[in-house]
């Protein structure tokens, strides 16, 4: 019974004061993850496994500090490590696809291009939303092995629309920070170009604009190699996060897209147009293209394009597609403008 006493500042306490190793001072400090035996009903083993899931969740929330387990830990690191064994076979079997959003001019409503979705049905023919199995593939790692077949498949499906006659369309492709940050990323943006004969200047790769502001010189660097492949960038999600704007200048990037959140915004308030107006005025600045996301109804296209902002993706133009369809679908819109 004495032994549940003990609080967790008694055991931070005994770590306060320097411990004299061989007549040095050595200053330790602790992080604690701890199981109450009390409500614990498993074996020993199983309880030190459980305070080792408290002792992760504690060093990654302030190291230095203590986290007790608790039973809701256990079931999400399960499921989390059951949805890696689920995705790493998946992805064996070929269950992950991609699907094609078609991104259009606003002015004329033609498709210039579009972004390539990752999609995973498991064999019951359900769907894992991505962002649910995406940070478990960055996690696992597996995201290395899926960011690279995903750079290939978009690649070998922008040749073949090329080949069904459409020359003046751009493939836009998402890409991971795991993915990004990894040393032979640009041996595999470069495979996928060769092996599909995909022309570079007709692909861009998006990233988001928390990976943009975490690390500022690698990214630099990373993005100069990226650019002398021909390979061009957009900046997903801006305006989520807090970019420094002399920063965005360093950045050799080439377009800006407008997160959902601040397109939805528009058609809600009086001053709603005010972050994507101003993103649209920073992307005119600094001689950016500028393409909005998630959009929904005509009136939000209107806004839009009163405010300036040239391009578009989203439900009023076209739901995701799969390969065949975006074919047929461009292939119709071509012919509905001839008409």
């Amino acid at each position: 019974g004495q032994a549940d006493l003990i609080e967790p500042a008694a055991v931070q306490d005994l770590f306060a004061a320097p411990f004299s190793i061989e007549g040095q001072d050595v200053q330790v400090s602790a992080t604690l993850g701890l199981v109450r035996l009390l409500e614990h009903d498993g074996t020993a083993t199983d309880a030190l496994k459980d305070a080792d899931i408290a002792l992760k969740r504690a060093k990654s929330q302030r190291r230095g500090g203590h986290f007790y387990f608790s039973r809701g830990m256990g079931v999400e690191i399960r499921e989390r490590v059951r949805l890696m064994h689920a995705l790493r076979g998946g992805f064996a079997r070929g269950e992950l696809f991609l699907a094609y959003q078609p991104q259009v001019e606003l002015a004329g409503r033609r498709a210039f291009g579009a972004e390539a979705l990752l999609r995973w049905r498991t064999e019951d023919g359900r769907f894992v939303p991505p962002d649910r199995f995406i940070p478990i593939a960055e996690y696992s790692g597996l995201i290395i092995d899926i960011g690279a077949w995903v750079l290939r498949e978009a690649c070998a499906e922008l040749v073949r629309v090329r080949a069904a006659g459409h020359l003046d369309f751009t493939m836009s492709i998402n890409v991971s920070q795991v993915q990004f940050r990894h040393p032979h990323f640009i041996d595999m943006l470069r495979q996928a170009l060769a092996g599909t004969g995909a022309p570079p200047e007709r692909v861009e790769l998006e990233i988001t604009e928390s990976m943009a502001m975490e690390e500022p010189d690698l990214l630099i660097e990373r993005l100069a190699e990226i650019k002398r492949t021909g390979v061009s960038i957009a900046i997903d999600d801006f305006g989520t996060g807090f970019s420094s704007l002399s920063y965005l200048q360093r950045l050799r990037v080439d377009r800006l897209k407008i997160d959902r959140a601040f397109v939805t915004e528009i058609t809600d308030a009086a001053r709603g147009s005010s972050i994507a107006e101003m993103v649209i005025e920073l992307g005119r600045n600094l001689g950016l293209s500028i393409i909005a996301e998630g959009v929904e109804d005509e009136r939000q296209a209107q806004i839009l394009q009163t405010l300036g902002c040239p391009l578009a993706q989203g439900y009023l133009f076209a739901r995701p597609l799969a390969p065949e369809a975006l074919i047929e679908w461009l292939g119709n819109d071509a012919l509905t403008r001839a008409a």
